[in-house]
């Protein structure tokens, strides 16, 4: 199960050193609590998850940076071709403890395609295989159809595109087994090309 997903265009390095990271979008998955439960404080559970996401985003924007500064990646890496694969980009796993900001041990899985991360944060037995193949798919389909690459577009100005993707790709933060034909008729409908 898919905990929450985070979105982030990657700092740069400026005059004044490592400009922030900014998340472009983010998700919740989950179950409500139990109907016995007192309720939460709206306000109070938003600025729990603000501070989870935030150290999501500042632990994914390191590990990229750390990955960007090993010798194997001295030049940069064009963006693939081929939507599915996305085999050559960055991509790494970490976790992190139980405490703050999550209430349990979560592993977080991340992507990097050139400014941009994509991180899952799971449960800890989750299928990590199946993780990084679902990440790999997000990020294909949130390139191509929110036009992250282009300089005019903004994550941010298409949450109902985002919310849709991730109703197909992530229903409920439940990662998906999807075969070949499944793929390839999103694809068709999403207008993505992919090469052979």
């Amino acid at each position: 199960m898919v905990r929450a997903l985070v979105l982030l265009a990657l700092g740069g390095e400026g005059p004044a050193g490592q400009a922030p990271s900014r998340v472009l979008c983010a998700r919740f998955f989950g179950t409500p609590p139990p109907a016995g439960d007192p309720p939460a404080d709206p306000a109070r559970e938003r600025l729990r998850r603000q501070e989870q996401i935030a150290v999501v985003a500042r632990q994914v924007t390191t590990q990229c940076l750390l990955w960007c500064s090993l010798p194997h990646s001295s030049s940069p890496l064009p963006l693939p071709t081929d939507p599915i694969s996305f085999q050559s980009t960055p991509y790494g796993v970490f976790q992190l403890p139980p405490g703050d900001p999550f209430p349990e041990r979560v592993t977080v899985t991340w992507i990097q395609v050139m400014a941009l991360a994509l991180a899952l944060v799971c449960e800890p037995q989750e299928n990590l295989t199946l993780a990084e193949l679902t990440l790999r798919r997000l990020a294909a389909c949130f390139l191509t159809s929110l036009r992250l690459l282009d300089p005019e577009a903004n994550a941010l100005l298409h949450p109902d595109a985002a919310d849709g993707l991730l109703e197909r790709l992530l229903p409920h933060g439940e990662m998906l087994f999807l075969n070949e034909g499944f793929i390839q008729g999103m694809d068709r409908e999403m207008g993505i090309k992919r090469s052979r």
